[in-house]
């Protein structure tokens, strides 16, 4: 008799590590029939819903250090280095985080 169970298992991770991940299961414990599929959500990306705009002040400002503790540049700075007036930057952030804070708290 013949086992026809189907297991699902999802594996977050590089393709190229998962890749390897699969490997070493058939190497390692002779499991055989392995399938990949890559699985896809509509709007999954959390940042989807932002402006290139805010994508680029919060992106900056991750790279520049402003949301590390303590910060190493500060908004004023900020908005010197990526050309931007101040207040357009502090807002533009508050609008991306505001975003990205109300999907995380939505799909919980």
């Amino acid at each position: 008799m013949t086992n026809n169970k189907k297991h699902i298992y999802i594996i977050q991770g590089t393709d190229d590590n998962v890749e390897r991940f699969f490997k070493a299961m058939e190497i390692l414990w002779g499991i055989k029939g392995l399938k990949i599929q890559k699985l896809k959500q509509k709007g999954c990306d959390i940042l989807s819903n932002l402006s290139d705009n805010q994508k680029k002040i919060l992106n900056s400002a991750k790279e520049l250090g402003y949301y590390d503790y303590p910060r190493k540049i500060t908004s004023e700075e900020l908005s010197k280095l990526i050309g931007i007036n101040k207040d357009v930057t502090l807002e533009n952030l508050r609008k991306a985080e505001k975003s990205i804070i109300t999907r995380i708290l939505t799909d919980n």
